[in-house]
């Protein structure tokens, strides 16, 4: 074999090794979600995408409204905390999918005085009316690489491929913005509001 080809084969092997030790931020992103929280199904993984990509979910059209919502939300989870039914995640913030454009801020840090209820609740109002957020075919779009990263190399999550079937029956029938799993809200509690990460690596993180 002469030279040239030497050299061509090596450069060709070079390339593919080169693209598959590529990092690929899509599955490093489930990948965490899976490390935090280990019984995670797929419909929290499609959950923080979501949120990566659509924000909030919702406008914010009438502050007191969300205002008395987090404020009965609070009394809730302290009283739960209270009676030891459950404690206060390991992590106060996550950033959400594989972009990091928001992040889910816990609401233990207004219960343990880290930050104002008012200073969250603007921030989380200003996160929903004012995101940049992707239109719902640019999300379906998205969404359909995540699931093929599902699908390919998280084979194994439980009952992965119904939910994956379910969920696409969700959004052609226009539901985009879905809860979790009964499983995950059973097993962390969660309590959080959502902040685009501008605002809370400004705002929110010195507080932390």
């Amino acid at each position: 074999m002469n030279m040239p080809r030497l050299f061509l084969i090596a450069a060709t092997l070079a390339s593919i090794l080169l693209v598959s030790c590529r990092p690929n931020p899509t599955r490093e992103a489930i990948e965490e979600q899976i490390k935090l929280y280990p019984e995670t199904r797929v419909r929290d993984i499609y959950k923080s995408f979501c949120q990566d990509n659509l924000g909030p979910g919702h406008l914010i059209p009438n502050p007191e409204a969300a205002r008395a919502y987090l404020e009965s939300e609070l009394r809730s989870y302290k009283a739960d905390l209270d009676s030891a039914k459950y404690g206060v995640p390991a992590e106060r913030y996550v950033p959400v999918g594989d972009l990091g454009n928001y992040v889910r801020v816990d609401l233990s840090v207004v219960l343990d005085s880290l930050v104002n209820e008012e200073t969250l609740l603007s921030a989380f109002t200003r996160s929903a009316n004012e995101g940049k957020t992707l239109s719902e075919d640019e999300w379906k779009a998205k969404w359909s690489s995540v699931a093929a990263v599902i699908r390919k190399d998280f084979p194994t999550l439980t009952d992965a491929e119904n939910e994956l079937t379910a969920i696409d029956s969700l959004m052609d029938e226009g539901h985009y913005i879905l809860h979790h799993s009964p499983v995950f809200e059973e097993t962390y509690h969660p309590h959080y509001r959502i902040v685009a990460r501008d605002i809370f690596e400004k705002e929110l993180k010195p507080l932390l």
